[in-house]
């Protein structure tokens, strides 16, 4: 009896381990298979505009124009300059655009991917970046708006250039941890995708991106206790004042550090159940 006890202690020992092992495998020959994630999310926006002229430019048309009537209705309504609202309204609406479509897109990556997930054997992390992928991809597109706005109110320079494109790495590596996690506990609880979806539309507007976070005064709390807010601080003040963020920058690795062990402890925990649960 103690010799089997014994033996069932040492395998419960490392029954963990392994499983921890597995997950970071899953994670690291996933960001390996760029040639099959990448082609998949070229695939998807092929696909969504098939026939179509312009293609995905027709995402930044509609932005452009959106964020031109926006532009000149809020600069007027918060009593600001065309040239301070507008940079700031539009860097923050495309970096929001890209924060909302991979929350809402994302926790639908192993649902959509299911057929794919039955039937060909590939890491888990492959669907989700496929997800990411697509919506860089896109956001890439809609950079072409932001060259003339950081030429007209931006003050970008070279420092702060290669900032914000490290700040785009980082919202994209944590893109990936949150879709592992949503992809995860959405494919157990079905009702979860609309929480969330409600939840960013509550969101946007507690984040400045239509208001700039000085006309909150006293109660600037509001803003700095939302990490979707310096998430995009990192990306945004680099291209419109030419500075460097340090501190949402600190908050926003301290972010990625916790979403990253919560990323792997659900993978290594709920891996196997995946395939059954969708």
């Amino acid at each position: 009896m103690q010799s089997l006890s014994g033996t069932q202690g040492d395998a419960l020992r490392f029954q963990t381990p392994n499983r921890l092992q597995q997950a970071i495998a899953d994670i690291v020959d996933g960001l390996r298979l760029t040639h099959v994630w990448a082609l998949l999310g070229r695939h998807d926006i092929k696909q969504r505009y098939r026939r179509s002229t312009l293609g995905p430019f027709w995402l930044t048309l509609s932005m452009a124009i959106m964020i031109g009537t926006m532009g000149i209705l809020y600069a007027h309504l918060f009593s600001q300059s065309m040239s301070d609202y507008l940079p700031f309204l539009a860097v923050g609406l495309l970096l929001w655009t890209f924060i909302s479509t991979n929350l809402n897109e994302l926790c639908s990556s192993f649902i959509g991917a299911e057929n794919m997930i039955k039937q060909v054997k590939l890491p888990f992390t492959v669907h989700v970046l496929r997800v990411v992928w697509r919506n860089l991809l896109i956001l890439a597109h809609h950079g072409v708006i932001l060259i003339p706005v950081a030429l007209w109110g931006g003050k970008v320079t070279v420092v702060a250039a290669i900032s914000a494109l490290l700040g785009i790495v980082c919202l994209a590596t944590n893109a990936l941890w949150v879709g592992l996690i949503l992809g995860i506990v959405c494919a157990r609880f079905r009702d979860i995708p609309q929480i969330v979806a409600n939840l960013t539309q509550i969101t946007f507007f507690l984040t400045p991106i239509l208001w700039q976070p000085e006309v909150l005064g006293s109660r600037m709390w509001v803003a700095t206790l939302n990490p979707l807010f310096h998430f995009v601080e990192i990306i945004r003040m680099p291209i419109l004042s030419g500075s460097i963020p340090w501190q949402s920058w600190s908050i926003c690795l301290g972010v990625s550090a916790v979403l990253t062990v919560a990323a792997i402890v659900l993978l290594a925990r709920f891996k196997r159940r995946i395939a059954y649960w969708i």
